[in-house]
């Protein structure tokens, strides 16, 4: 509002002040043109004043003009100072029956909010009681069932019991069988053990024997083959890995573990597969990666 006051206030001083400048402009005769006059001297008088009835006539009927200006200003400056102060009235009874109009519907809107605080309180209020009434049936449909779920366990534990019991003699009664039957048993495995250990002693004997007969063949005929080269000592080796087909056929041979000499290897694989066909086991049990044969060739003296 203060605002508003110091805006009219100011606007008047600017009305007041261009009013002004206008009077000073509109009183200030403009200059006028001397009259174009043709005449004829026909005879030179002297220059007399005008009659001071005429001057002093003249100077009233200024002094009217001007004040008759002052009032027409005076009069349109109290015109534009009400029109101002009417459009400040106006503009007040706007804003007032705005704020009157914000106030109603805040009032409203908080009589709304309150009534809904209201309802929301009774709302919750309800269910609240709701829930607590829930909770109450709840527990109490829990202690029963906790009740009946007890008594369960109870008749439960002592099924369980008696079966446990019942289990344990029974149980005992299995592992004094149990134990019988392994006791049996071990006597049983250890005779066949024994029997079996003599039985694969001698087996392994006799296919030891077998397998030294084969390897000294299969060497017999390869160093039958081999040329030995001018790089050979006495004492150097190599192990190859032979692949046999099932007539003896020489299919693959590679060394596994070289001499230190290239040479000396490539002379003793050469000279395998020109043994080749190499003799057979006669049983192939002795030899348990058989068709392949790890075979160590070493150059004596």
């Amino acid at each position: 509002m203060r605002r508003y006051l110091l805006i009219a206030v100011l606007l008047h001083v600017a009305l007041f002040a261009i009013l002004m400048v206008r009077f000073d402009w509109w009183s200030s005769e403009p200059p006028q043109a001397a009259a174009a006059i043709k005449a004829v001297v026909v005879d030179r008088l002297p220059q007399q004043d005008p009659p001071p009835a005429v001057e002093q006539k003249r100077k009233q009927e200024e002094q009217k003009r001007k004040e008759e200006q002052k009032r027409i200003e005076a009069e349109r400056v109290r015109k534009e100072q009400e029109l101002v102060e009417q459009r400040r009235r106006a503009e007040e009874k706007r804003k007032k029956a705005e704020e009157e109009k914000r106030r109603r519907v805040e009032e409203e809107r908080r009589r709304e909010v309150e009534a809904e605080k209201r309802r929301k309180a009774e709302e919750e209020k309800r269910r609240k009681m709701e829930e607590e009434k829930r909770r109450k049936a709840e527990e109490e449909k829990r202690r029963k069932a906790e009740q009946e779920a007890r008594r369960k366990r109870e008749e439960e534990e002592k099924r369980k019991r008696a079966e446990e019991e019942k289990r344990k003699r029974a149980e005992a009664e299995r592992r004094r069988r149990e134990a019988e039957r392994r006791r049996r048993e071990e006597e049983l495995k250890s005779m066949l053990a024994a029997e079996e250990e003599f039985l694969e002693g001698e087996q392994r004997r006799k296919n030891q024997a077998e397998l030294s007969r084969y390897i000294n063949k299969v060497r017999s005929r390869v160093e039958s083959r081999w040329l030995e080269p001018p790089s050979a000592r006495e004492g150097m080796s190599t192990t190859v890995r032979i692949r046999l087909s099932p007539s003896g056929e020489v299919l693959v041979v590679k060394t596994v573990q070289s001499s230190g000499d290239a040479v000396f290897d490539r002379s003793v694989e050469a000279a395998v597969r020109k043994a080749s066909p190499l003799p057979l086991p006669s049983d192939t049990a002795i030899l348990p990666d058989f068709p392949e044969l790890v075979f160590k060739f070493i150059k004596e003296s």
